[in-house]
């Protein structure tokens, strides 16, 4: 059974570099986000999840193209990468009928968004698992550290940006904004 990583020299300066800033940048941007959005407006805007659902569905085919070639994709992975799907064909068939298990269902397109993100990395032959654990320990600490920031900004947005800053981004006020 072939693996989904390409065999890189981890051990390389350049190359620990390159991959720790190539797993831990789109991490760490996506975390923010989502963690701002959380703290701003209590929700992920549908951007958000629209991008874990392209994500996701470019991976889960990855994993139908990668079994012709002989690597193997089991069930349960390929229902995890399937899971944006599953919230939008769900959202698309009930509407507005079940709230819960719309909720539930989006709790989990952002609970997979880090496994998607790993096998994407994997089948980008970013070398995570050939960094050591310290490195691989950083990359995560430092997503989270960062999507933690970007909740806290985001529910104390008032002491970082103006509520004219979301009007002139387009964006929805955060309700300590409204009139």
């Amino acid at each position: 059974m072939r693996s989904w990583s390409m065999e890189v020299d981890a051990t390389d300066a350049n190359q620990r570099i390159r991959s720790f800033v190539l797993v831990t940048v789109p991490g760490a941007l996506v975390a923010w986000h989502i963690g701002f959005e959380i703290g701003a407006f209590d929700t992920v805007a549908y951007q958000r999840v629209f991008s874990v659902f392209v994500v996701s569905t470019v991976v889960l085919l990855a994993t139908f193209v990668a079994a012709a070639d002989g690597t193997h994709s089991s069930a349960v992975r390929r229902f995890a990468l399937a899971t944006p799907l599953l919230y939008l064909v769900v959202d698309l068939l009930f509407l507005d009928e079940s709230p819960i298990v719309s909720k539930v269902l989006g709790i989990a397109v952002i609970a997979t968004l880090p496994y998607a993100l790993w096998v994407a990395a994997r089948l980008m032959g970013v070398a995570y698992f050939e960094l050591s654990r310290r490195d691989q320990i950083a990359v995560v600490v430092s997503i989270v550290v960062i999507g933690a920031g970007g909740l806290y900004v985001g529910a104390n947005h008032d002491r970082f940006v103006t509520c004219s800053d979301f009007e002139r981004a387009g964006d929805y006020l955060p309700e300590n904004c409204r009139p």
